[in-house]
């Protein structure tokens, strides 16, 4: 018996530790025997080290080329990096499955251990609900997707994995995406304790919130990677094509952001527990719905798996997932009726309430978008696509809502809030926002942008002001209680208050979003022609063709356009370097794109073609990208708040 033999045994272990976990918990609230819960927790436990096992065994097969194991033949080759061999782990459909159940596994250990004296009413169903979801991914992988199913004949060399996936975001961006994804069971499955315990008080919204943020933060760092990987590697010159599988984890990310919101009103004034309960349902389905979506073969896109027979088994389990979770909802909704009342028009509940009706209108529109061809099909027998237009139409304007709903909510007060107060605490951001975007239409007047933008420019520029505002008012209130300089000052606010400028920051992540977003409605695309030794001016840049030159970069051949890039003054700034990328195992070439970064707008060439005639010339085509950086900044600034709300 090999290793791959003991690592399928090692899952079947696991299955049925999961199936014991799922049981027994309830048999241990029923006869009030504790000792049958702990045995259900220290199952949950063994499960992980299990699970674990199994994926060594298979990221030793990849890293060794083990070409006995199928999916090691399949998604790696002896001349990838190691660091390609080790991402190949999830790069494949039952690769990812895997790793889906080792991160499950490790969350629900870590709820086992962390809660095992704690939350003694509801942790029994949590741990029995995780066992189920563990339970079930473990069917799948060891009934249909297997990841260590072995081949007679052992080839020579592997497939390798997808050259597009051979980029460090894509390194990083599929276990970003799994650890929001799966965060997002930990709130869901201590509202199922909840609900099947009878126990709807604010404890599992107080447990849950470093969870659900963190989830939060997992997801949001997948999408930003993803949009960046999509940049860098698809070489069309955008982050964001509204793909169905980008929108699949948009979607668990708008709910998901709503709901981050509306738990806050349960905690503060012991409101919206119905909501809060329907849209972790409705966040954790999303992450479902996401799955069948990208493993079912049912859309056409760059980022999904093949067709596979796990997808529709994944329908089910939402299905089931939808009518259990409404089901429990409905049998406890008298419990989780709010005693208090929203006491004013202008408060913060009310605000926070409008974000929530944004959030998942956006999320209802996106979901419709990508699920109408799916319906189109099914009801007509014709397959009709819907294009970016019908989602930029619908979302923009509840964006830019959501865009100045982020500052009004940072200041506008619990329960209550006076117009006379209102007027003083907004006046100075509306003047600087109005001041800031008359600048700014004067200074981009020759570029005939959309209103949209301008609404962006001033709601970001609102929301800035606001955050800077209330910062250097807090900053110099403690500066002066306790004798020290302003810079200490900002220390003792953040540190005062950590969640409410934890907050500002992520928020102001936000806005550096927006504006990566409203920087191409300006960005410029040219294709020009070029023969050795020509040049042309493309906005501020001067690009002046060399020759076209063949090299060695890692496991891929490329042939590459030398491009020397001057600015106005014919100052040099770079040698870029477009190109056809040809990898061994790969038959068509690959566009690998040149970057040439700023703080303000990218250089971005694509290398489309020789031209085969005497003079061998190539065409380029040009794109200048503004403030797209800028959505990436979001990143660090999302880490450094989720870290000081924590």
């Amino acid at each position: 018996m090999g290793l791959a033999d003991f690592g399928t045994i090692a899952l079947m272990a696991a299955f049925a530790l999961c199936v014991y976990g799922t049981v027994v918990p309830h048999l241990g609230v029923r006869t009030n025997n504790w000792n049958l819960v702990r045995s259900a927790q220290n199952a949950s436990i063994l499960t992980f080290f299990l699970v674990a096992l199994a994926s060594a065994i298979l990221i030793h097969a990849l890293i060794t080329s083990d070409f006995s194991i199928i999916y090691v033949w399949e998604h790696s080759s002896t001349d990838m990096p190691l660091v390609y061999k080790f991402s190949s782990f999830w790069g494949g459909m039952n690769g990812s499955l895997l790793f889906w159940i080792l991160v499950q596994s490790f969350f629900a250990m870590i709820v086992a251990y962390r809660y095992q004296y704690s939350n003694r009413e509801i942790i029994p169903y949590v741990i029995a609900t995780f066992n189920a979801i563990m339970a079930f991914l473990l069917l799948l992988l060891i009934g249909w997707s297997n990841p260590l199913e072995l081949q007679t004949v052992i080839p020579a060399e592997g497939r390798g994995l997808n050259p597009l996936l051979q980029n460090p975001a894509m390194a990083i961006h599929p276990p970003s995406l799994y650890l929001g994804f799966i965060g997002f069971s930990v709130p869901f499955a201590f509202a199922m304790g909840g609900l099947i315990r009878g126990k709807m008080d604010n404890e599992w919204v107080l447990t849950t919130r470093r969870w659900t943020l963190m989830a939060w933060y997992f997801l949001s760092s997948g999408l930003i990677l993803g949009g960046q990987w999509a940049y860098e590697e698809l070489g069309w010159g955008g982050f964001w094509a509204w793909d169905p599988v980008e929108n699949a984890a948009l979607m668990p990310w708008l709910t998901g952001t709503a709901f981050l919101h509306s738990v806050m009103i349960q905690e503060k004034r012991n409101m919206l527990k119905i909501w809060n309960v329907v849209l972790i349902i409705m966040t954790y389905g999303l992450t479902i719905l996401g799955t069948f979506l990208t493993r079912s073969g049912v859309i056409n896109s760059v980022h999904s798996f093949t067709q596979s027979e796990v997808g529709p088994i994944f329908l089910i389990y939402l299905a089931l997932i939808m009518i259990i979770g409404f089901a429990l909802l409905f049998k406890r909704i008298q419990m989780l009726e709010s005693e208090y009342k929203i006491e004013s028009v202008l408060c913060r509940e009310n605000v926070f309430l409008a974000q929530n009706v944004l959030l998942v209108g956006i999320a209802f529109t996106v979901l419709l978008g990508t699920t109408f061809p799916l319906l189109s099909e099914a009801v007509r027998g014709a397959k009709l696509s819907i294009q970016a237009p019908f989602f930029n139409t619908i979302t923009a304007p509840m964006g830019y809502a959501l865009l100045l709903l982020m500052g009004v909510g940072m200041l506008i007060s619990w329960r209550k809030s006076s117009w006379e107060g209102l007027k003083g605490d907004f006046q100075n951001p509306v003047i600087l926002a109005t001041a800031g975007t008359i600048f700014l239409s004067w200074l981009l007047y020759e570029k005939n942008l959309q209103w949209g933008v301008y609404i962006t420019f001033w709601a970001a520029i609102f929301v800035t002001s606001i955050f800077l505002f209330e910062l250097a008012k807090t900053s110099y209130i403690k500066s002066r209680q306790t004798g020290t300089n302003f810079l200490m000052g900002v220390f003792y606010a953040f540190s005062s208050n950590r969640r409410r400028y934890g907050g500002f920051l992520i928020h102001f992540g936000a806005v550096l979003m927006f504006l990566g977003f409203a920087g191409t409605f300006f960005s410029l695309e040219r294709d020009i022609t070029l023969e050795p030794g020509s040049s042309r001016q493309i906005g501020d840049y001067r690009l002046e063709f060399q020759n076209v030159s063949e090299f060695q970069l890692g496991n891929a051949r490329h042939r590459a356009a030398i491009i020397e890039v001057f600015d106005n003054e014919g100052n040099f700034l770079e040698v870029m370097k477009p190109a056809k990328s040809f990898y061994p195992t790969q038959p068509q070439p690959l566009t690998e794109v040149a970057i040439l970064r700023s703080f303000m707008e990218d250089l971005y060439l694509i290398f489309s073609s020789e031209n085969g005639d005497e003079k061998g010339s190539v065409t380029i085509r040009v794109f200048i990208n503004p403030l797209i950086g800028w959505a990436w900044m979001a990143l660090p600034v999302f880490t450094l708040g989720v870290g000081i709300s924590l």
